[in-house]
């Protein structure tokens, strides 16, 4: 009986990690498909918003160099074999408050401005992110001006 309690404990709560892993694991891919979302978005990769994207990813999670580089290739795959951008920005809804989108919106208008310069296509698609992120205008404007800053 006792190993039957202690066995239900303990695959219950392996399993809750093992959930709240992959659900970790899922947030980050989705950060780095739309920050990389953002950078192809104008056909110009630059070198500077790829630097943008890895030091963002790097002050939000906890990556050694390795994980990294998998998590962006993973994403760059992900991000040219996708239809829309709800599949990246669903689980973000769900794990992120307001603030927290917010402040993702942020960190894709710092990827558009890391070349120096937003082009219209970069701005269309952060526009579209935001809105499925269901932030306001005022603070989709708000978030530009921070980043330009």
């Amino acid at each position: 009986m006792i190993n039957n309690i202690t066995r239900f404990f303990t695959e219950t709560f392996l399993n809750q990690e093992e959930q709240q892993d992959t659900q970790q694991r899922g947030i980050e891919f989705a950060m780095a498909a739309l920050l990389i979302e953002v950078s192809r978005s104008d056909e110009k990769r630059t070198n500077d918003e790829k630097i943008s994207i890895i030091s963002t990813l790097q002050s939000l999670f906890d990556f050694n160099q390795e994980e990294l580089d998998n998590l962006v290739e993973l994403a760059e795959d992900a991000v040219e074999e996708a239809h829309d951008l709800h599949q990246f920005t669903r689980l973000l809804n769900k794990h992120y408050d307001y603030s927290g989108r917010k402040e993702l919106v942020v960190q894709l208008w710092r990827v558009a401005y890391a070349d120096g310069r937003v082009d219209k296509f970069e701005e269309h698609i952060i526009r579209r992110i935001a809105g499925l992120l269901h932030i306001d205008n005022s603070d989709f404007v708000q978030a530009k001006v921070s980043a330009r800053n």
